[in-house]
């Protein structure tokens, strides 16, 4: 009997271990079931518009498969996919419905309308209880611990969700699962985007579009759609002259799909035929347009940027170099402002001087004479009586002669001053 027993309870033991792993891919089954329904319901929510009701269900689906298989599975690359894509359409409706609100909000300071609340204690018996004080410390935290929670916002989340997303995608080698990555790359660049954050963008969108023209062929939408970010990144940079270039990539693939679907709507039979391709020739039609038009307004921008770039390289030039800086005598410093050397008067060196310059300088030798010496009456007497003296030989008695020596020493003080102001010269 206990033989009997044993052999029973081990063939109990092996019958058990079939159904438990049969129990656990069902189980696992059912958490696949339930995340596809999941992922489905927030789908048509994305298509009602109805991004919060999606978000929801997107999280819930997240939150499955996390569960079952980790944060990174490869079951978990769809629903963070489309998680990520919600939240980031949520942080932009945030925003929207945030600046339409901030319209029209009267300014008015906190503090006057604080005495109106009865309920609000004035500052003077805030110092009253030391209980108080613990109390409003301890809600103090609780809400820096509130606000440290609430930047964690819908942008952020987006992010962490694409980011994985991405992982789980790239590690893979298939066409679609490329392409998945390259979606995931390009709502990551749209995330940096919203968040202000250029550079950032700009190299998700890059890789995006590596990867796409790798597997799509060159009619396709999303490389229009991708040079069309690219294009509009470089215009927040400032690169207007890449920001055309990517403009027009992105018309070129327009018009190559364009001509693909006309090549469809020729060969269909009937009115009815290729309903699908018309309406999106429509939809090309109406982009076309637009993208025309910002292709002219950054043409635009290019030019106004290279004309104040000029500018402000020819004020530095003039500053550095102009000529109409003032000199330290206050008056221009401009070539023109100096006089010609012809035009400055220069002394002569040597002693071979002109009778003009001796004459520019004589009237430094009249200001030194007396006022007495100066009549030119006196001066005329002298000359004759020192030519009379040459003439008569000196006669006279000696007073006379010494008289006149005395005058003739006299008249010529100033012409002895000048020949030596002339050597001088």
């Amino acid at each position: 009997m206990p033989e009997e027993t044993s052999t029973a309870s081990c063939s109990g033991s092996a019958e058990e271990k079939p159904c438990s792993s049969t129990a656990a891919a069902e189980n696992s089954a059912d958490v696949m079931e339930e995340a596809k329904k999941l992922i489905g319901t927030g789908k048509r929510h994305l298509v009602m518009g109805d991004v919060v009701s999606a978000v929801n269900v997107f999280q819930d689906a997240c939150g499955i498969l996390a569960a079952k298989y980790g944060d990174t599975a490869d079951e978990c690359g769809e629903a963070f996919f489309l998680c990520g894509k919600s939240l980031l359409e949520l942080a932009r409706m945030e925003n929207c419905v945030l600046g339409n609100a901030l319209e029209g909000v009267p300014e008015e300071s906190e503090e006057e309308e604080q005495p109106k609340n009865p309920n609000i204690e004035s500052a003077d018996n805030l110092d009253d209880d030391d209980d108080d004080d613990d109390e409003d410390e301890e809600d103090g935290e609780k809400a820096a611990q509130d606000d440290e929670e609430d930047e964690v916002g819908n942008l952020q989340l987006a992010w962490e969700m694409l980011e994985v997303a991405k992982v789980i995608f790239k590690r893979k080698e298939s066409k679609d699962e490329q392409l998945m990555a390259a979606q995931a790359y390009l709502k990551l660049g749209e995330v940096s985007a919203e968040s202000g954050n250029y550079p950032q963008a700009l190299v998700d969108f890059q890789d995006c579009l590596a990867l796409q023209l790798t597997h799509l062929p060159p009619h396709s939408r999303l490389l229009a759609e991708t040079h069309y970010h690219i294009a509009t990144t470089f215009c927040y940079m400032g690169h207007y002259s890449h920001a055309i270039q990517h403009y027009n990539s992105s018309i070129k693939v327009i018009e190559t799909r364009l001509a693909m679907l006309q090549e469809i709507i020729d060969a269909a039979e009937g009115a009815d035929g290729a309903t699908e391709e018309k309406k999106e020739m429509e939809e090309l039609n109406q982009l076309l347009p637009d993208i025309r038009e910002r292709v002219v307004d950054a043409k635009e921008s290019m030019r106004t940027a290279s004309a104040a770039s000029q500018a402000i390289q020819q004020t530095l030039g003039n500053a550095s170099t102009s000529s109409t800086l003032p000199c330290e005598n206050g008056g221009p410093s401009s070539s023109s402002a100096f006089a010609a050397p012809s035009q400055i008067p220069v002394k002569a060196c040597d002693g071979a001087s002109s009778s003009k310059a001796v004459s520019d300088i004589s009237h430094l030798v009249r200001k030194k004479r007396k006022p007495e010496e100066e009549s030119p009456v006196k001066d005329t007497d002298a000359k004759k009586l020192k030519q009379e003296v040459a003439v008569n030989g000196g006669g006279g008695d000696s007073s006379a002669s010494h008289s006149k020596e005395i005058q003739e020493e006299k008249s010529q003080e100033p012409a002895t001053q000048s020949a030596s102001v002339d050597s001088s010269a």
